[in-house]
């Protein structure tokens, strides 16, 4: 029996797609007969400490499991289905995660290379670089409307700071990576109509940002920005991961 007092099995999550680490984990528990079927699961406030996650984000997981036929509600326990060795799963249950992947690995790099991008813009950035970004930012304002306008504004709007840094190799970087980001910004801003308001505001406060010469203020709200794109692709990922398990069954 796997019950409250044996949770060693269970590690923390530190991957970007923290709803996969939690189901392939609870997953394999089961396939492995660590946990076997009519055991109940151990409380979600103890699973959520011991794998350093979040509640919600535990939930969504949850869920994903209880479309697929692992586990399921009874009463006020979650237990592996009592029905559970009468399925057959394929190894690799979360195709349309890994098809995204890369999408979510990019947003990971441009936390880091964009942060950096904003508030060495705030520093280096010549005058007319920094004219041309509030043009850019004037032409995301008057797109907001039409999706593919907006996603090339927005695009050359960072592609923008990186060219205010004077630093070829950076620039590249970003050019290389447009067509990822491309998919990315067409997935967000075509399933969420709150996105691009929202972006416009951390846009607006970036380039106040290194127009005033504040590289801390400029990292701070490209941090936000991408952090903001970031949940809103997760929580769109696991909208569709549960339409598409619940299609197939």
């Amino acid at each position: 029996m796997f019950g409250e007092e044996e949770m060693t099995e269970l590690r923390p999550v530190s991957r970007v797609l923290i709803s996969e680490g939690i189901i392939e984990q609870i997953k394999n528990l089961i396939l492995n007969g660590d946990l076997k079927p009519g055991d109940p699961l151990p409380s979600e406030i103890k699973m959520a400490s011991q794998m350093g996650v979040g509640r919600s984000t535990l939930r969504e997981a949850l869920q994903v499991l209880i479309h697929l036929g692992f586990i399921e509600r009874k009463g006020k326990e979650t237990i592996v289905s009592p029905s559970v060795g009468q399925k057959l799963f394929p190894r690799d249950i979360l195709n349309h995660y890994q098809a995204h992947k890369g999408i979510m690995e990019m947003i990971e790099l441009r936390k880091v290379v964009e942060s950096f991008l904003a508030e060495s813009a705030a520093i280096r950035a010549s005058e007319e670089v920094i004219k041309r970004l509030g043009e850019d930012l004037k032409e995301m304002e008057e797109s907001i409307g039409d999706v593919q306008r907006f996603i090339a504004s927005d695009h050359q709007f960072h592609l923008r700071i990186a060219e205010g840094v004077q630093n070829k190799v950076f620039y590249d970087l970003m050019m290389g990576i447009r067509n990822l980001l491309r998919d990315s910004q067409e997935l967000v801003l075509t399933k969420s109509r709150e996105i691009p308001p929202r972006s416009m505001e951390f846009h607006r406060k970036i380039y106040l940002a290194i127009k005033g010469r504040k590289p801390k203020l400029a990292r701070k709200w490209m941090v936000a920005h991408l952090k903001d794109v970031e949940r809103e692709m997760y929580q769109i990922l696991t909208r569709e991961t549960l339409k598409e398990v619940s299609n197939g069954n």
